[in-house]
């Protein structure tokens, strides 16, 4: 579905009712700029930290993301496909019950 079809992400919060997230943004913004409360800009700030730091891979991963990338490159991998894949799922589980 193209962007401008698709219907506009909604949230429901007291005076957010039904306003768009463009308009969500820029009333957060507005209400950043004239909050005075110290602990709420450090929950803030400890969330967009949190939120920013959940998106790096640690060493091990990044590591273990390189190994598949070559493999993948090298045409090392093998894929299957989603049909396959889910019949032997339900075979497995079939064979624990």
């Amino acid at each position: 579905m193209n962007n401008y079809m698709e219907k506009p992400l909604t949230l429901k919060h007291e005076n957010m009712m039904s306003m768009d997230v463009q308009s969500v943004k820029i009333d957060l913004i507005h209400w950043l700029t004239e909050l005075e409360d110290k602990s709420v800009l450090e929950q803030i700030q400890g969330l967009r930290e949190k939120h920013t730091s959940s998106l790096e891979l640690n060493e091990e991963q990044g590591k273990e993301l390189g190994n598949r990338l070559e493999k993948y490159e090298n045409g090392e991998m093998k894929f299957s496909p989603w049909d396959t894949v889910k019949k032997r799922i339900r075979d497995r589980a079939k064979g624990a019950l």
